[in-house]
């Protein structure tokens, strides 16, 4: 399986079709069409849907398994190239997956101190939640992860973050329950809730919780808050989410409300132990280090 391949493999998908991806690639249409040929050879699978001529290919489930794999496999081989060719010098790209919270605040401010010092970094930040964020530190894509605690880091190193966003509840200015200063347990009995995918894994909300009170109404998970915010305004529920991640200023149709007592999450900057950082990643690191350790963070 040749990277080249991959690369014109991932170009068919997004181009949607042989005849389009040949004209973007510059190569001729049948040449192309035996690639794909010998791919599904080698896969022992077929990878598109054949359907009638005009219309756009459609990817079988082996081949949304291929590009999925094919993607991280052409990023990781551009990765590497990237990071010989700079040898020791001290530039080029740090690549951060992250949960959202507040506390990316101090990686904002550690990014800044490292472009000071050295102009050719560059961050590249990837938002997502836990089990996908582990999975890119796992296979290379990302340098570091920020990751909401508690998590399984017995295969990083990883820096405490300093803070902690407050959970709380996401609602309509208008709902019965924003008239109060914080959310307890017996409020969100019964309450139609969209819950972080993350926070249900973790079981952020077993301890506040307590186990003689019945299940949560869960209508719905999240990835991101920004989305699961379009569905609160629109009514759908209300949603449990760390402070200060959406707008709920007086004409943003939201408001938030903390729990009571109060919850907060804790995250950790990790990375692979025993796996060398590349220059970048290491100043990178350094800068984090300290703003971390500066007072008031």
């Amino acid at each position: 399986m040749e990277i080249r391949t991959l690369r014109n493999f991932i170009a068919v998908v997004q181009e949607e079709g042989v005849t389009a991806a040949a004209d973007v690639l510059h190569v001729s249409q049948p040449s192309l069409s035996r690639q794909i040929k010998g791919l599904e050879s080698e896969m022992g699978a077929m990878l598109f849907i054949r359907g009638t001529r005009g219309r756009p290919l459609e990817l079988t489930h082996e081949g949304r398994l291929l590009y999925r794999r094919a993607c991280e496999i052409v990023e990781l081989a551009d990765r590497t190239r990237s990071e010989i060719a700079s040898g020791e010098d001290i530039e080029g790209d740090v690549h951060v997956a992250a949960a959202q919270s507040v506390v990316m605040d101090v990686l904002a401010k550690a990014a800044v101190r490292v472009r000071e010092l050295h102009l050719g970094v560059r961050i590249q930040l990837h938002d997502d939640y836990g089990e996908n964020i582990v999975e890119r530190l796992d296979n290379g894509l990302a340098d570091f992860g920020v990751l909401v605690q508690p998590s399984d880091m017995s295969r990083y190193d990883h820096l405490p973050l300093p803070g902690g966003d407050r959970m709380g509840l996401l609602m309509r200015p208008d709902h019965p329950l924003a008239v109060k200063n914080g959310i307890t347990p017996d409020d969100l009995q019964d309450l139609p809730l969209i819950i972080p995918k993350g926070a249900l894994v973790r079981r952020d909300l077993s301890g506040w919780y307590g186990g003689n009170l019945r299940p949560f109404d869960i209508i719905g998970t999240m990835n991101l808050t920004y989305n699961a915010s379009r569905f609160v305004r629109a009514g759908y529920g209300c949603a449990l989410s760390l402070e200060g991640l959406i707008d709920t200023g007086e004409r943003s149709g939201l408001t938030f409300r903390p729990l009571e007592p109060v919850l907060r999450a804790s995250l950790s900057m990790a990375w692979k132990k025993n796996q060398p950082l590349t220059p970048p990643a290491r100043a990178f690191l350094d800068c984090v280090r300290e703003v971390a350790s500066e007072p008031g963070e």
